[in-house]
C-alpha cells in the first residue's frame, strides 16, 4: 500500500510539472470596408438644372444617324461641367477627369474622363481636339471648354444597341476600349447610365468614371444660348 501511495504522489508531482497548454487564439473577423459613394448634388443645383435643361433633351439617349458612310448608332448624354478638375489613378492609367452634373431623370454628380495617360501615350477624350497631346489640357483651359456651366455631351457610338447597351468587347483593344471595359466589368453601370437613372435612386460608388468621349457646346457647333447654363 505504501508503494502505491508513493507512486500516486510521484504521478501527481509529474503532472504538476507538465506545461499548461496555451489555448489556441480565436480568430477575429476582419471588418469589411464600408462602401463609399460620391456625394449627391445639392437640391439647389438639381432644381436649377431641371428648370434650365428641358426634359426632351435627355428623354432619349439612343439615336441612329444616317450618313453617307452608313448608320451611326450612338448613346448621347447631357452633362454640365462643374469646372472642377481632378486626377485619378486606375490600374496603370492616370486619368484626368472633370466633375459633371448629368441631367437625366434627375441630376447625378460624377467624374467624366478628360484624358488618359497610358504609359508613354496620352489620349484626349474631347473628340474635336486635333492638336498635340502635350498641349491638350492647355487648349481646354484657354478656350474655356470645361468652364463651370459649360454643356457637355458624352457619347459612345458604333458598338451600341438599344437592347444590349454597350458592347465593350466589340469596341477593340485600344486604351479607350480598355478603360470603358474595365469600368463596366468592375461597376456594371452602363445600363443605369443609358437608361437615365444612374444616381437617381441609388448613390454612385467611388472609383467609377464615365469613360465616354465627349463634345462641348461652343461657338463652332452651338448657338450661344445653348452653350452654358447658370449654376448656383
Amino acid at each position: 500500500m505504501r508503494k502505491l501511495l508513493l507512486l500516486f504522489a510521484f504521478l501527481l508531482a509529474g503532472c504538476s510539472l507538465a506545461p499548461t497548454p496555451t489555448p489556441a487564439p480565436v480568430p477575429t473577423a476582419t471588418p469589411t470596408p464600408a462602401a463609399r459613394y460620391y456625394s449627391k448634388p445639392g437640391k439647389d443645383v438639381v432644381a436649377s438644372l431641371m428648370q434650365q435643361i428641358p426634359q426632351n433633351w435627355v428623354s432619349q439617349s439612343y439615336s441612329e444617324l444616317s450618313t453617307d458612310d452608313g448608320v451611326i448608332k450612338e448613346f448621347v448624354l447631357t452633362a454640365v461641367s462643374t469646372g472642377a478638375l481632378d486626377k485619378i489613378q486606375v490600374q496603370d492609367w492616370v486619368i484626368d477627369v472633370v466633375w459633371v452634373y448629368h441631367r437625366n431623370a434627375s441630376v447625378a454628380l460624377y467624374p467624366l474622363i478628360v484624358g488618359v495617360q497610358d504609359g508613354g501615350n496620352y489620349i484626349p477624350y474631347y473628340f474635336r481636339y486635333n492638336g498635340q497631346p502635350a498641349d491638350y489640357l492647355t487648349y481646354l483651359a484657354e478656350h474655356g471648354i470645361l468652364e463651370r456651366g459649360r454643356i457637355l455631351s458624352p457619347f459612345v457610338r458604333d458598338f451600341v444597341d438599344p437592347k444590349t447597351d454597350i458592347d465593350w468587347l466589340a469596341c477593340g483593344s485600344d486604351t479607350f476600349c480598355q478603360v470603358g471595359r474595365y469600368m463596366q466589368e468592375t461597376y456594371n453601370l452602363d445600363h443605369a447610365v443609358v437608361s437615365g437613372v444612374i444616381g437617381v435612386d441609388n448613390p454612385i460608388p467611388e472609383g467609377w468614371i464615365l469613360a465616354w468621349k465627349w463634345d462641348a457646346a461652343t461657338d463652332e457647333n452651338t448657338l450661344p444660348e445653348y452653350q452654358k447654363v447658370n449654376l448656383p
